[in-house]
């Protein structure tokens, strides 16, 4: 009785010990992954994932690290793993939904959106993969897309991402306006989001206020928009 009574013991202790290892592990990748040392979170996680095949957490964040090492078809193999065990998992289909986009498989991308926002209808992640599906086909429709973004940002009016993309999206059609005042409220959330300067200059040059833009452009070469250089250069008087 005794003898089981330990090994009941040690099994508990086992388990609890590799949870909290499963959950230092995301947490070292996370940080390898902002550090974009891909290649190091990808090995980590895979190390946990030989000894926990079907933990749904470590699977995702692999699948994320692949993607964002711009080895986006490898992530698909984790989601669709993910999916295979979580079926109702609305995460992994917004991810894989992004990997389509990039594979131009547009149709595949909008159907996992759909999916994911079937299981759980306020996943902003999705809406904004449905926004970023409609916008990158070769006859982009711009309208589908702000009505993804729309829905993303009356779940969350602090989205960074949607606030952005709706405001790029405006921008393609022309509302200038209305485009600036996205990339304000980007730019308020994130002082350093280089992308937003860039196309508010852009949106700024286009309605004619010129050092408006150029201010902008420096701003966002500051922040690694390498673009910014030319607009620079052939817009503004140096």
């Amino acid at each position: 009785m005794l003898k089981n009574l330990t090994t009941v013991v040690l099994v508990l202790w086992a388990l609890s010990s590799f949870s909290q290892t499963s959950s230092e592990v995301l947490a070292q990748a996370t940080e390898k992954m902002e550090s974009k040392e891909y290649k190091e979170a990808i090995e980590l996680l895979s190390e946990a994932i030989s000894n926990d095949k079907n933990n749904v957490d470590l699977l995702l964040k692999r699948g994320q690290a692949k993607y964002e090492s711009g080895k986006g078809i490898l992530a698909i193999q984790d989601y669709n793993k993910v999916i295979s065990l979580d079926a109702q998992n609305s995460l992994a289909y917004a991810l894989r939904s992004a990997v389509y986009v990039e594979l131009r498989d547009y149709k595949s991308a909008i159907e996992d959106c759909q999916k994911a926002i079937e299981i759980d209808a306020k996943n902003e992640l999705a809406y904004i993969r449905m926004g970023d599906s409609y916008f990158s086909m070769d006859a982009p429709n711009y309208i589908e897309a702000m009505k993804a973004y729309n829905y993303a940002i009356n779940l969350n009016d602090k989205n960074k991402t949607a606030l952005h993309n709706r405001g790029f999206a405006k921008k393609e059609l022309k509302d200038y306006l209305g485009a600036i005042d996205d990339f304000n409220k980007a730019i308020i959330i994130d002082a350093e989001y280089g992308s937003a300067y860039m196309n508010r200059g852009i949106c700024k040059s286009l309605l004619g206020d010129t050092p408006g833009a150029c201010i902008d452009w420096y701003l966002a070469g500051e922040m690694g928009q390498e673009e910014a250089e030319q607009y620079i250069a052939t817009r503004c008087n140096q």
